[in-house]
């Protein structure tokens, strides 16, 4: 059996506030990326048969079609908040984890290096507050995707990561009603 750990160093989580109550903050997100009634990454994936350029090109008609304004489109959910209260009786508040992503921007840097895919499609915590307020939770994606303590990536990764970074902001801060 072989084993090889690498240490990520300097992963930045990312907390942005928003004065927006939850539900108008998760109904923002979903007009951009969809809601899981509309996710279709699943009927999409399914309907590769092939892997020659008219696949390809079917691929990606498919894949722009789905995508919202800001470039990204639902994957999956996971309600936290639906079932917290079972183990932690007082806490109320709703909390969602959503992953969202856009295989167009995944390719830029999984064609680089495939284990970047662990962190692509990314990941979105949207926390209620009791100010009435949410906070939007997520990991600058570069920081996991092109580390700089793990040695040998490319800077086109890096590079790829960065756009990454600058989209996924940007979506965030329109979410939050904080864009520019």
């Amino acid at each position: 059996m072989s084993q090889n750990t690498e240490i990520l160093k300097n992963v930045r989580r990312e907390i942005v506030h928003s004065t927006q109550s939850y539900d108008s903050t998760i109904k923002k997100l979903y007009s951009s990326i969809g809601d899981m009634a509309h996710a279709n990454w699943g009927s999409i994936a399914k309907e590769i048969k092939s892997y020659d350029k008219q696949a390809q090109e079917f691929f990606t008609s498919k894949i722009e079609e789905s995508i919202g304004p800001h470039g990204f489109m639902i994957f999956q959910e996971f309600n936290h908040g639906a079932w917290l209260p079972l183990f932690v009786p007082n806490l109320k508040l709703k909390s969602t984890r959503i992953i969202l992503g856009n295989p167009l921007i995944a390719i830029t840097m999984l064609k680089h290096d495939t284990s970047a895919g662990l962190y692509v499609p990314v990941e979105l915590l949207l926390e209620e507050k009791e100010d009435g307020g949410t906070d939007l939770i997520y990991i600058t994606p570069s920081n996991l995707i092109a580390n700089e303590s793990i040695e040998g990536k490319p800077d086109e990764l890096r590079k790829a990561a960065e756009v990454l970074d600058e989209k996924f902001r940007a979506l965030v801060l329109w979410v939050a009603g904080q864009e520019n």
